[in-house]
């Protein structure tokens, strides 16, 4: 199921909920899709947004076939709600020097 890319509709959003789809174990720790992110995912040149699921730590993000995969150092729940937090300091500096 494709990703609804939040970022796209609101450069600036910070915090958004979302639905975990799915997690499931990966090499550098659970990969986590959701229904909606405002997480910007590595790509053309721009290293991919950082911040928080809920009580998870996201130490990367990665899109592909438009589903967008959030490394996280911790399981979360297929089902649940979760509140998702964009490191605002770092999104910010790579808007200003991306073109």
């Amino acid at each position: 199921m494709e990703t609804e890319k939040l970022y796209y509709a609101d450069a600036f959003c910070k915090t958004f909920t979302a639905s975990v789809l799915t997690c499931t174990p990966g090499k550098d720790g659970f990969l986590v899709t959701l229904d909606r992110t405002a997480f910007y995912p590595e790509g053309g040149g721009q290293p991919a947004d950082l911040g928080a699921l809920g009580p998870a730590a996201v130490t990367d993000v990665h899109e592909k076939d438009s589903v967008i995969f959030h490394t996280c150092d911790r399981a979360l729940a297929p089902g649940a709600a979760v509140e998702g937090t964009v490191d605002w300091d770092r999104r910010f500096d790579h808007m200003q020097q991306h073109s």
